[in-house]
């Protein structure tokens, strides 16, 4: 998982599998993400239904896409997490079959979205992200107040509600 400053949109998505044919790419806008911890869960959750026969899509890509949204529909998915013309940060996860490729793709990465990584922003939260992640995954102020632990930051709780949408898609099925 890694963070950028940029844009990408599907063109790009396309230059990434060509580029590195065995690697499973998805990007997302990063200020639609609720954290570091929701795309990682999000992402074990996806490769462990994809590799099951329970499978949603047809590409890992895409069962990425679908988890990290919490919805089956794809057109929902893109719509919720999806790059668009107006994303400013990106935010990218990479399946790889070895750990020695890692940096070739963040650093390709980053070159496509001229940009350079920082992981850091994952996990960093402005008053803007943090509205636009209880409007995407469609968390309200009661349930949002419910979820909070006494000394907690907000985020924690807006993250952990996001993580129990995806995976609520796991058992949905």
């Amino acid at each position: 998982m890694s963070a950028f400053h940029g844009s990408a949109d599907a063109t790009q998505l396309t230059q990434f599998q060509t580029a590195f044919p065995n690697a499973t790419v998805q990007l997302f806008d990063l200020d639609r993400v609720a954290g570091s911890r929701h795309l990682l869960l999000a992402t074990f959750n996806a490769v462990k239904s994809f590799d099951s026969k329970r499978r949603i899509s047809r590409s890992l890509g895409m069962e990425i896409l679908l988890f990290v949204s919490g919805t089956r529909q794809i057109s929902e998915a893109v719509k919720r997490v999806g790059v668009t013309p107006k994303t400013v940060r990106t935010a990218a996860t990479a399946i790889l079959p070895s750990s020695a490729d890692h940096s070739k793709v963040a650093d390709y990465i980053a070159g496509v979205l001229n940009g350079k990584g920082d992981d850091s922003l994952l996990d960093h939260w402005t008053s803007l992200r943090r509205s636009t992640v209880v409007r995407t995954f469609g968390i309200g102020d009661k349930e949002l107040k419910a979820t909070l632990r006494e000394d907690e930051k907000t985020e924690k709780a807006i993250e952990r509600l996001a993580i129990e949408r995806s995976a609520m898609l796991a058992i949905a099925k």
